[in-house]
């Protein structure tokens, strides 16, 4: 009997600690992630945008079953927002990490805004949901692996979500 309830204790305490692990390291790949590719849309910031994903980046476009990869994916990404004025906003549906903390998986929503030549202000053109894999190097997260198809969610929708990352208030 002493022995089940001392199981019973370490599993509760070591899924409390996990927990806790668990938050910490989102709120690390919010700061090293997420924060900064924000802030590099909002400043047409190339290098910024490609501080935060892996030279052997993934990236999968789902809607047109293309695959692009490393350097030429980056620059090319890099170029987009140096030369266009976008927004990009984020709602966290879900987090899995690998027991050592060194891997973790996100998916949820991101929404797109940009600035035409008539706009006065940034404009949301829409919704997509993404998954991506990250990995820790040299101590800060990365995006290793990153996909995304457009979805139709409301503005509503989007902000009712439990985590939502966004620099400029709507």
């Amino acid at each position: 009997m002493k022995q089940s309830i001392l199981t019973a204790v370490i599993c509760c305490l070591s899924l409390f600690s996990f927990g806790q692990t668990s938050d910490e390291i989102r709120e690390e790949i919010e700061k090293d992630v997420w924060i900064p590719f924000m802030e590099a849309y909002d400043e047409s910031d190339p290098e910024k945008l490609k501080s935060i994903h892996t030279k052997d980046i993934i990236r999968v476009i789902m809607e047109q079953g293309e695959i692009k990869t490393g350097e030429s994916y980056l620059e090319n990404f890099a170029d987009f927002v140096a030369t266009n004025r976008v927004g990009i906003a984020f709602a966290i549906l879900s987090t899995s990490v690998d027991p050592n903390g060194e891997l973790a998986y996100q998916n949820g929503y991101y929404r797109f805004s940009s600035k035409g030549d008539t706009d006065e202000n940034l404009v949301v053109r829409g919704y997509s949901e993404f998954n991506v894999g990250l990995r820790k190097e040299n101590g800060s997260w990365k995006i290793w692996l990153d996909s995304d198809k457009r979805t139709p969610i409301s503005h509503e929708e989007f902000n009712s979500k439990k985590i939502v990352y966004k620099l400029i208030e709507d």
